[in-house]
């Protein structure tokens, strides 16, 4: 994987929401375009929110030769109605 390929789906209007998967099995979930900083070799992905929208509770640091796919986030199951 490549930065040009997550800064794809960071700058796409709508943004889309994608799942950042890792070799090692991991996986990060990318709700917002400014959850992740780029470099040519790492994506710094900002994890879990505070109060507020734009602080972070953690970052993680992705080596770019590691992320295996990026993609669609699982949908989380439907409730159903009785």
């Amino acid at each position: 994987m490549n930065a040009k390929d997550v800064e794809k789906l960071l700058t796409t209007k709508p943004f889309d929401p994608f799942g950042i998967y890792l070799s090692d099995g991991s996986a990060y979930p990318v709700t917002h375009p400014d959850q992740v900083i780029l470099t040519p070799r790492v994506a710094h992905v900002g994890i879990g929110s505070a109060r507020n929208g734009r602080v972070v509770r953690d970052v993680v640091i992705c080596a770019l030769v590691h992320i295996t796919r990026l993609g669609p986030l699982p949908k989380a199951p439907r409730k159903r109605r009785k």
